[in-house]
């Protein structure tokens, strides 16, 4: 296939409506496969067979809702730190560390199998996972270090903190169809 007609990650993300972090996420996953990969590890994508790819492997009613509201919970949640003041605010969604992505994804699509799931849950959710992760409370979030002040239960969480679960479960509840 002509190299003219292949496209950047970046630009594929952008005609399908996505992020390029969840095109990425959808090759390490199997549902999609770039038409090449450079040298340098980038993907090339063909638009026709991408579509196929979306349209033929892929469950929309699923996969594509969740992401897609994890997104928007992640940048909501994102937003929220900065307005808080709290000092290690998360990243963009196209930059979230895949644990992060991945777990916003997970909490989503079960707030969305649940719709009665309350923060408190999301919160131990959450919770849950971080520690089977092998985090551990500590004073500042540090990814190297694996540490992280909300590591606690939902009664020793701050208001904030406990308003930010709400903003999930409320986001979640809002986007389902």
């Amino acid at each position: 296939m002509p190299a003219k007609n292949l496209v950047t990650t970046g630009a594929a993300a952008r005609e399908l409506g996505i992020s390029a972090a969840t095109l990425t996420r959808w090759v390490k996953s199997g549902k999609v496969a770039p038409a090449e990969t450079t040298a340098g590890g980038h993907f090339r994508w063909h638009m026709a067979s991408l579509r196929r790819q979306v349209a033929y492997s892929r469950d929309p009613d699923a996969d594509t809702l969740a992401e897609d509201i994890a997104s928007v919970v992640h940048d909501a949640n994102r937003r929220w730190q900065i307005v808080t003041g709290d000092p290690w605010p998360s990243p963009l969604w196209e930059d979230a560390p895949d644990r992060q992505a991945d777990g916003v994804i997970s909490t989503v699509r079960a707030a969305l199998a649940d719709l009665e799931m309350t923060a408190r849950q999301a919160h131990e959710r959450w919770l849950a996972a971080m520690t089977a992760d092998g985090w551990q409370l500590g004073r500042v979030k540090d990814e190297d270090a694996k540490t992280h002040p909300d590591l606690v239960g939902w009664d020793e969480l701050p208001d904030s903190e406990q308003r930010k679960s709400m903003l999930l479960v409320a986001i979640t509840r809002a986007l389902r169809p």
